[in-house]
């Protein structure tokens, strides 16, 4: 259904007067139903599950935090078991009706006006109709729901012009998030799916669909071309670190694509078996965690770390205005609240009324404050923090935090949303068994020999399972060899594999499971609720011509990020500048996730031939700002590596070097760093339940209570010769 929220004309492609000020219009297609279809290829794309329920929350999310008047249109096609959906057919995605909504939003939008595209569904690739920009190459798609009925693609071409117009002929400010992919094929995962095409004959390219269709655009193609063309002249001419070609990399819009060109967007069954697109799920939780004016370079790097803790071989891009507010408007500040309906004391326990109506999860965090309290921008107000354990069908309970007195909570409180989120700590693993490996190759000792060694060794941080989306799945290849896979069936790079009969083979996997929850676990941690998250900044600096680095690290150029992350030549220094707005001294440290699953210090830097620095943080005065030399080093026989750079910051006497750790390949170890345990914060927790001898938990919120504010950053670096 099209919902409209401005006073303008309902019809498709006119006009409307100027408000007094900017709307904000948004068009939102969601495809789960695909009618039959067949490419050249055998391939074809499957009806989904999960595209229009994107849409419902990315539609909530948007009233809800939106300040601006708003115009929201939606086209949805549910998936409702092989027959076509019901409704009206003017608000299906159908090639036409997205064309004639595209021409709408055009001709509704005024200058001033920001415009958000969000588009959930198949991609899918074809030979390029404007062979004198893209020579030899292809057109990207969206595929519409009537693909198998001769409509043609929207093109990339096709977007690009819409693009065009509404950023220069419009002067609007434009976002466009594409969760949905042109690579790859069908998943070897438990209820996760692929948003291509599937199903290609052996050798032969699954997305690119060489079938004769019609290739009308949406103006002619000279047009298209020409547009493309200006959009391209508004970049910066590299696209070293730009890993997806849905669109230029240019400064009039923002991109955010669920993966680059080489990978596969998926989507997968969350809690309560609802599915939803891995990018949009974690989109949405980065705009709950961070504040209303952080930019999309703040965002992507929350959706990135999201996706890559459970997905390492899906990375979601970024082009465009990285440095612009989130969504191009000002957000409303998350004050609505729930209320303690009912208290348990012996159980210390309260009962808050939201639940299952309001999509409140298991897990959810919520503060507790006076009654009557109406600024929630104090969290040394609070009186408790409950967590929620049960849900019912309009309210929940929720257990009291460790340390938090029953008795200061009062009927009818006011409790504040503060973490949708947690860190996983307990992963489930699926046990592969494939239908392609030779007989001799017992499949079912292997795999029951890790199903023995989670059960010995696991320590409750991981537990098998074959329902539902896995965390991890262990298989076999076919040399007899251990393989781990992410949940969509592609093995993790630079995890290795294990002969599976040789000694101590299922204990090796177990370790390596554990050793790559404890780095996911890491990346991770992020701060939404402390007060110091508006007030660092952290940039990336080139430095000065003639620096060396025998002399102290200062001045510097600004280095811009380029599809989300940084390109730094190998053996190049570059600056850490980090900048401190607050009022307080903060303690800093700086580690590197490396590619080879290992956690290293970097700032301050260990001595000579040593693991762990001496100090354990860099102060950083209040109002002043530090920089800090790094260098970046090519392995060997590598083209590119890909570090993530994280940066601590914390009010508190503490330390971070109990978050180091060896490459996946090294020697297993526990408790790595020896720490001073009087200084316990809310990263000392996630610690204990890290190294702990048996989890007994299912997740983490290493968040920050008053009196102990800290937050982390991190910083994508690409290593590569350009």
């Amino acid at each position: 259904m099209n919902d409209h929220r401005d006073s303008g004309s309902d019809a498709r492609g006119m006009s409307e007067p100027r408000s007094a000020g900017p709307t904000f219009r948004a068009l939102l297609i969601g495809i789960d139903f695909y009618s039959k279809n067949s490419l050249e290829n055998s391939a074809t794309y499957v009806s989904l599950r999960g595209c229009v329920s994107d849409v419902d929350r990315i539609k909530k999310k948007l009233e809800a935090r939106i300040t601006l008047p708003h115009d929201i249109r939606t086209l949805l096609a549910s998936n409702v078991g092989g027959a076509r959906p019901g409704g009206s057919e003017s608000d299906l995605p159908t090639y036409k009706n997205m064309k004639a909504e595209l021409d709408g939003l055009c001709a509704r939008t005024q200058p001033g006006d920001h415009v958000f595209i969000h588009y959930s569904g198949h991609g899918g690739r074809v030979r390029t109709k404007c062979s004198r920009v893209k020579p030899g190459g292809f057109d990207e798609t969206l595929v519409p729901m009537d693909i198998g009925e001769g409509s043609p693609y929207l093109r990339d071409l096709d977007l690009a012009y819409y693009l065009d117009k509404l950023t220069k002929e419009k002067q609007a400010t434009v976002t466009v998030v594409l969760d949905s992919c042109h690579s790859g094929d069908a998943t070897r995962g438990v209820n996760v799916a692929p948003r291509c095409a599937t199903g290609a004959r052996q050798g032969t390219d699954p997305t690119l669909d060489t079938t004769e269709r019609p290739t009308d655009g949406v103006a002619p193609d000279d047009e298209l071309c020409d547009a493309w063309m200006r959009l391209v002249a508004t970049g910066n001419g590299r696209r070293d670190a730009v890993a997806t070609t849905w669109l230029p990399e240019a400064r009039d819009y923002v991109l955010l694509a669920a993966c680059r060109d080489v990978e596969t967007a998926i989507e997968e069954r969350l809690e309560g078996d609802r599915p939803a697109g891995v990018l949009t799920t974690a989109f949405l939780e980065a705009l709950d965690e961070i504040g209303k004016e952080q930019t999309w370079k703040v965002l992507y790097e929350r959706v990135l770390a999201s996706v890559h803790s459970k997905y390492p071989s899906q990375t979601p891009q970024l082009l465009g205005q990285g440095e612009r507010q989130i969504l191009g408007a000002e957000l409303r500040e998350v004050v609505s609240t729930a209320r303690v309906n009912e208290i348990d004391e012996q159980n210390r326990k309260v009962k808050l009324s939201v639940g299952m109506v309001t999509g409140t999860p298991t897990g959810a965090k919520f503060g507790i404050y006076p009654p009557g309290t109406v600024d929630f921008t104090q969290p040394n107000l609070r009186v408790a923090v409950a967590i929620v354990d049960r849900m019912l069908a309009v309210e929940s309970w929720a257990s009291l935090e460790k340390g938090a007195d029953i008795h200061s909570v009062k009927l009818g409180a006011p409790a504040l949303l503060e973490d949708l989120g947690s860190i996983a700590l307990r992963r489930a693993v699926n046990l592969f068994h494939r239908d392609d490996l030779p007989p001799e190759i017992d499949q079912d000792q292997a795999l029951g020999a890790v199903r023995e060694e989670i059960e010995r060794r696991g320590r409750g941080f991981l537990e098998v399972t074959s329902t539902g989306t896995s965390d991890y799945q262990v298989a076999l290849n076919k040399d007899g060899r251990y393989e781990i896979w992410d949940p969509s069936g592609n093995p993790i790079q630079r995890v290795g594999t294990v002969a599976a009969f040789a000694p101590k083979a299922a204990e090796t996997v177990v370790d390596r499971l554990i050793h790559l929850l404890r780095w996911q676990a890491i990346l991770k941690v992020a701060d939404p609720v402390s007060g110091l998250k508006d007030k660092i900044h952290i940039e990336l600096l080139a430095p000065p011509p003639g620096w060396s680095e025998s002399e102290p690290a200062e001045g510097g150029t600004v280095i811009n990020p380029e599809g989300g992350a940084y390109v730094i030549e190998p053996d190049a220094w570059v600056f850490v500048h980090v900048v401190n707005g607050s009022e307080s001294p903060v303690n800093v440290a700086v580690i590197d996730l490396g590619e080879d699953w290992g956690i290293r210090a970097l700032e301050p830097a260990p001595p000579e031939g040593h693991r762990t620095p001496t100090r354990r943080y860099t102060t950083v005065d209040a109002r002043g700002e530090k920089r800090f030399a790094l260098q970046f080093f090519l392995p060997q026989g590598r083209a590119s590596s890909r570090d993530v750079i994280k940066v601590f910051a914390t009010l508190r006497d503490t330390d971070f070097w109990w978050l180091l750790h060896t490459s996946i390949d090294a020697p297993v170890t526990r408790s790595l760093e020896t720490r001073d345990t009087a200084a316990e914060d809310a990263l000392f927790r996630l610690r204990e339940a890290l190294d702990a001898d048996e989890n007994t938990l299912r997740d983490a919120r290493p968040r920050s209570a008053p009196g102990e504010e800290w937050t982390a950053r991190q910083i994508h670096v690409i290593t590569q010769r350009r």
